[in-house]
């Protein structure tokens, strides 16, 4: 029994092991995480689809900048049904249904109104116009006159 003893006593008398308490974790490797989000965003914007004749109303004005109707050059803009709007100058003339005959028809009338003095054009929309309608008459003045400092667009409410 002494022989055991003695062991025991060695045993206890080797230094005691301490864990070294926990390691610094590795970095995670997030490389093939940023992979799977841009290939998701590509997928995504690959396989939406962008519908530009999307129709929409155009949101009712909350707050905004007054601007006189005296410096502007005015167009109309009425829903007009299946066929489109009904585009007019402030005359009341309205615009030809040919969409290349219409562009050269707003064209004329803008220049002849920035001719006159008028410092800016503003596209008048009826509530019900589609948002689409609005945005070909701002692309086609946008496309004529580059060097047009601004051009409003309004809507006439009820």
């Amino acid at each position: 029994m002494s022989q055991v003893v003695d062991d025991i006593e060695e045993e206890d008398e080797d230094p005691v092991r301490m864990s070294g308490g926990r390691k610094d974790e590795e970095e995670m490797d997030i490389t093939p995480m940023i992979d799977i989000t841009f290939l998701l965003l590509i997928f995504f914007v690959v396989a939406s689809k962008m519908d530009p004749t999307q129709t929409g109303r155009i949101p009712k004005a909350v707050a905004g900048q007054s601007v006189s109707a005296k410096d502007s050059a005015v167009i109309f803009i009425a829903p007009g049904g299946a066929s489109g709007a009904i585009v007019t100058d402030v005359s009341g003339k309205e615009f030809s249904k040919d969409e290349e005959l219409q562009i050269a028809e707003i064209v004329e009338y803008v220049t002849d109104e920035l001719d006159r003095g008028k410092q800016q054009v503003m596209i008048l929309g009826d509530e019900d116009v589609n948002v689409l309608e609005v945005t070909k008459i701002q692309k086609i003045i946008g496309d004529a006159f580059e060097d047009l400092d601004k051009t409003y667009i309004a809507v006439k409410e009820e």
